[in-house]
C-alpha cells in the first residue's frame, strides 16, 4: 500500500513538473472558486421530487478547476 501511494505520488509530481502552468492555473481556478462559494453560501438542487442542499463551495472549486484548467493548457501548449 505503502508502496502504491509513493508511487503514485511520483506521478502526480513529474505530471506536475512537465504542465507547470496548467498546475499551477487549475489550483488558482480552485481557489477563487472555494472563496466566492463561501461568499455565497449554499446552493439548492431538486430533481425528481427530492431535493438537496450543496455548499455553493464545492460547486464553483470544481468549476472554477476545470476553467484554470483549460486556460492553463493554453498557456502550456507551444506557439504555432
Amino acid at each position: 500500500m505503502k508502496q502504491k501511494l509513493s508511487s503514485g505520488a511520483q506521478k502526480v509530481a513529474a505530471a506536475a513538473k512537465a504542465r507547470p502552468a496548467e498546475t499551477r492555473w487549475s489550483l488558482i481556478g480552485a481557489v477563487v472558486g472555494v472563496f466566492l462559494g463561501l461568499l455565497i453560501g449554499g446552493v439548492g438542487v431538486a430533481a425528481m421530487g427530492g431535493a438537496a442542499g450543496l455548499p455553493a463551495a464545492l460547486i464553483l472549486a470544481l468549476v472554477g478547476g476545470i476553467v484554470g484548467n483549460r486556460y492553463g493548457i493554453s498557456k502550456d501548449r507551444p506557439v504555432r
